[in-house]
């Protein structure tokens, strides 16, 4: 694990270059959309950031996965990173993974559940987490076995827990969490580019009692 201190505004420094560039996923340049969203789901712009695992090793275990027998040995989800704020101590962070669900399974997060729908990627979103799944058509090969899969990115906020979630911490992690996850399918190399549109993510009206 590569443990970061990053200043997410302020002064730029080399650990705030852009993924695109230098092919990690997981460092956000300080005037992105995703450190933006991030900076607002943690509280703070002075961020700290863990990387478990870069851009090649996330394209090797999905594509891994999809070959003959790799299901069985493989250790998806994938864990990517995780954020807190420098100032916090103990183990609560923003954590992603991304990994393949089958089309014939369901993986529904537990609680009140939010539902999204956005430029045809399914979210549902609790207090704590959210998933997103959309489809992922591989180059070559790999093609036809993506095609019976989703790709399905997750965010964790364990910094909310015991807190009074609202509406629009959600929105802001269904935000953060399809910014990331288009990242991932551009490591990925996505031949259908799935999540080219920016999300447009609006309050789901409050369950009826």
């Amino acid at each position: 694990m590569v443990s970061l201190a990053i200043a997410v505004s302020g002064c730029t420094s080399g650990d705030t270059a852009e993924p695109r560039s230098n092919g990690e996923l997981c460092r956000l340049g300080q005037d992105s959309a995703e450190s933006t969203s991030l900076r607002g789901l943690v509280g703070g712009n002075d961020i700290r950031t863990e990387i478990s695992n870069d851009d090649g090793d996330l394209v090797e275990s999905m594509e891994n996965w999809l070959k003959p027998g790799g299901a069985e040995k493989s250790a998806l989800p994938l864990r990517m990173c995780s954020y807190r704020p420098e100032a916090a101590t103990g183990a609560r962070t923003v954590s992603l993974e991304f990994g393949w669900l089958p089309l014939d399974e369901a993986n529904e997060l537990p609680g009140q559940v939010r539902h999204y729908d956005l430029n045809g990627a399914t979210v549902q979103a609790n207090d704590i987490n959210a998933k997103l799944t959309v489809p992922c058509r591989m180059p070559g090969d790999l093609g036809d076995p993506s095609a019976k899969v989703m790709l399905e990115g997750q965010v964790s906020n364990t910094l909310l827990i015991g807190t009074d979630v609202e509406q629009r911490t959600v929105d802001q992690q269904v935000t953060f969490l399809y910014l990331m996850t288009r990242r991932a399918t551009e490591a990925l190399g996505c031949e259908n580019d799935p999540l080219a549109k920016d999300p447009v993510v609006e309050a789901s009206p409050s369950p009826a009692a």
